[in-house]
């Protein structure tokens, strides 16, 4: 697993392990027994988990089966997994063609270097002592012919946790030992990531101790500065400036309660690499710091305590820029509401907001990370046991939704008392707790320093960011506040892409972005006058799935307000069992399509986001489809869906939601995105309002998420509406109780949904025009 550096790190990624998916998508017919050596494997007892990794006969079988695949079969699978699947063939040339192909050419240095190694072996007798000789040779002359930002690029692509990648295949092991047949599919994911850790260990330690002795020698490093601030408060920081430093200079801050040495030293290298002084600052409570670890509510206070503090240091020009993403991005608002005159700039990634993001969305308390305040918590920097079992961690949040107990209860099934979850739990909704922690309403009015977000089509916190933007925006007319946004996720959006996100291959220009390289031009831009990168270049800077092209706009306002308006025409279904979408209201406006759910039910899930992006076609999970007719041109679809929904239920309240897809011609579904509401907070996130059963009550549709993509003439668009029932979220039965606190004795009578003819839905679509 890689490891995860502050410029990474997702609110809920370490629990998602994007890295480590395989997207394999080959057919899984053909299955194969497994092996009595994994099967009967004692994975209890660190003995029977070195017999596993050091298999010399599972090395074997892993390598033949590898050389078993077709070459086309492997070039299907994502470049993470076809990467290692040529390394375990020994395909170099593979390799090094499959690397040119992308835009990140760093990323599989770790394959390079250990077959460069064994080839400069050239049939010696190969020993880990002369594996380790010769490999220590190779790396060190790489590292020492390279720049400073060569140096920090290369030494970031090699950041890899030997330890992680550990774990994750033991996991693997765990899964495999309950079957009894794998399929092609397990064989794939159990040979990338068994061969992955191999090289890992062969050479992360190597790098690891060559990276340490060259940072010394290009940087002054001070890993573990304690600052006291004017309010009694210590923060630990890590300090890195360039040798060649001899003048005041700009500071890039990174305020982080992810506390973790080495990383810290990384990222702050970075900065220093791009002729900034570089600092990561660590929440209150972590690394040397006395005081208690109290995440979210102090980090705007004490990081601006802190840029009052670096503008009166020597090395200080006085000018600060903060970036970095997820938790790092909402430290760079939480900081903007108290405006320290040092900051000069922000780049928030992926910016995270308790109730705009975990663990609540459109006010439905989410299961995904619920342990993160224990690995944030539970000690000095962090708890990387709380997240060692997927497997486990899956397995409760199964055992919350088929157990129907109630939200509050989901540590107590964990075994783990969370205090911070529970105190988050008894504020579901947009309340003073959370308008004190970042810019709230005339707040944003002071913020005019220039603002950089970045964010992802596929990025699940990706609400939040967008509405810091929009908030920013509505209350200061003087706003100065740019967009970069494509076809990422939580980790992508944060650092370099990879060729695929599941299995949706990204345009060659969707690889263009670095993230944390664009930041640094920008922050240039800025502070000294350079040119703007080349993608930000207006207010939104958005790239066209399917189109390979960025376009610029002058605001998302002008983007969502250019939609085609489409009603349901009526309440009876075609041969599909699907409805009609057009542009014409329906002459039977109070005509419904009713919907009928056993929330007690809890066989079935509905509303769950559809995996892979890209299938053969929909499952509905017993939801409502509604389509647009074929487009008979090339259309454009750029913005976020808006609209409502004219609804009435038996209950005093329900969540809403939809799957949103475009079906091609060929009928292939690609899915864009998934949206939940609660109906009693649609209008108003900070004022619960219930329904009255039975009685017609307009929703809007509120924060859905942006996307864009060319809808190619011959396709079609599609919803599935539904109520929202799933493992992913808490499951509101309806009574008018507080949900987080709902069991399966409030289910009472099967919940009874009307969708009315009369709702409107806004789809932001356009006639595509290719640009000149």
């Amino acid at each position: 697993m890689k490891k995860i550096s502050l410029t990474s790190i997702a609110i809920y990624s370490v629990i998602i392990l994007l890295k480590f998916m395989p997207n394999t998508y080959a057919a899984d017919e053909q299955t194969y027994p497994i092996s009595n050596i994994i099967s009967k494997a004692d994975l209890s007892t660190e003995s029977g988990q070195l017999a596993l990794l050091t298999s010399d006969d599972i090395k074997s079988d892993l390598s033949s089966f590898a050389q078993s695949l077709k070459e086309k079969e492997i070039n299907q699978q994502s470049m993470f997994s076809k990467i290692a699947l040529f390394s375990l063939r020994e395909d170099i040339d593979k390799i090094s063609s499959a690397i040119r192909q992308q835009q990140n050419t760093l990323e599989y240095s770790h394959y390079q270097f250990f077959h460069q190694t064994r080839l400069a072996l050239n049939g010696q007798k190969s020993t880990k002592e002369s594996f380790v000789n010769k490999a220590n040779d190779l790396i060190k002359s790489k590292f020492e012919h390279l720049n400073d930002e060569g140096f920090v690029q290369l030494s970031l692509a090699l950041g890899w946790s030997v330890s992680n990648a550990k774990e994750y295949v033991l996991n693997i092991f765990k899964q495999l030992q309950k079957k009894s047949l794998l399929t092609r599919g397990d064989m794939i994911n159990l040979a990338v990531n068994y061969h992955l850790y191999q090289v890992l260990d062969a050479i992360i330690p190597i790098v690891n101790d060559i990276v340490q002795l060259e940072q010394q020698d290009r940087f002054v490093i001070q890993p573990d500065v304690l600052v006291k601030l004017k309010n009694g408060i210590e923060i630990s920081t890590t300090i890195v400036r360039s040798r060649g430093q001899t003048k005041p200079n700009s500071t890039a801050l990174q305020y982080t309660i992810y506390a973790d040495e080495t990383a810290h030293i990384k990222a702050a290298m970075h900065a220093a690499a791009h002729g900034y002084i570089g600092i990561v600052a660590n929440s209150r409570g972590k690394r040397s710091s006395n005081n208690d670890i109290v995440p979210w509510e102090h980090e705007g206070e004490d990081a601006s305590q802190l840029i009052n503090w670096i503008t009166e240091q020597v090395w200080s020009d006085g000018n600060v820029v903060m970036y970095g993403g997820s938790y790092n991005g909402f430290t760079q608002w939480a900081t903007a509401k108290h405006m320290p005159k040092g900051l000069k700039a922000m780049a928030p990634y992926v910016a995270a907001n308790l109730i705009t993001g975990l663990p609540y969305e459109n006010n439905i308390a989410l299961t995904g990370n619920f342990e993160w305040p224990l690995y944030v918590t539970n000690n000095k920097t962090v708890d990387n046991s709380i997240y060692s079992d997927w497997q486990r961690t899956n397995n409760i949040i199964n055992e919350l939704y088929s157990s129907g107990r109630p939200f509050v209860d989901i540590d107590k099934i964990a075994n783990k008392p969370s205090p911070w979850l529970q105190k988050w739990l008894a504020h579901p909704e947009d309340a003073p707790y959370y308008q004190k922690m970042v810019p709230h309403q005339d707040d944003y009015k002071h913020i005019n320093i220039p603002v950089l977000s970045i964010t992802g089509y596929f990025e699940g916190g990706q609400i939040s960011a967008l509405h810091y933007m929009h908030e920013h925006y509505k209350y200061n007319e003087n706003a100065n506040h740019a967009l970069l946004i494509g076809p990422y996720n939580h980790g992508s959006a944060q650092g370099k892409p990879r060729s695929h996100h599941s299995n949706y291959e990204l345009d060659p220009v969707a690889l263009e972005k670095d993230t944390e390289e664009i930041t640094f031009a920008w922050f240039d831009h800025i502070l000294k006058g350079k040119t703007k990168p080349k993608l930000v270049q207006n207010k939104v800077n958005y790239q066209i799935m399917g189109a390979n092209e960025w376009r610029f706009a002058d605001s998302l306002q002008a983007l969502n307000q250019r939609h085609l308006s489409f009603y349901i025409q009526t309440n009876k279904p075609d041969t599909e069992h699907n409805y009609l979408l057009a542009q014409t209201p329906s002459s039977h406006a109070n005509h419904y399509i009713e919907q009928t759910v056993d929330m007690s039910d809890r066989s079935e899930q509905r509303n769950r986001s559809q995996w892979p992006v890209i299938s053969e076609q929909i499952n509905k999970q017993g939801g409502i489809q509604i389509e647009t007719p074929v487009f008979k041109q090339d259309m454009e679809l750029t913005g976020a869906i808006s609209g409502f929904f004219d609804i009435a239920v038996n209950k005093k309240d329900v969540d809403i939601g939809f799957n949103f897809y475009e079906v091609t011609a060929d009928g292939n579904a690609f899915h864009l995105n998934n949206y939940r509401s609660r109906a009693s907070y649609a209008d108003d996130m900070s004022t619960r309002r219930l329904l009255t059963p039975n009685v017609k009550r307009r929703v809007p549709i509120v924060n859905a998420r942006f996307t864009s993509k060319l809808i190619e003439k011959g396709s079609k668009i599609v919803l599935v509406l539904n109520v929202n029932k799933n493992v992913e979220a808490q499951v509101n039965l309806g009574s008018g109780k507080l949900v987080n606190h709902e069991t399966l004795l409030d289910v009472g009578k099967p919940m009874k949904l009307k969708w009315y003819l009369s709702s409107q839905i806004n789809l932001p679509l356009k006639p595509w025009v290719k640009e000149i």
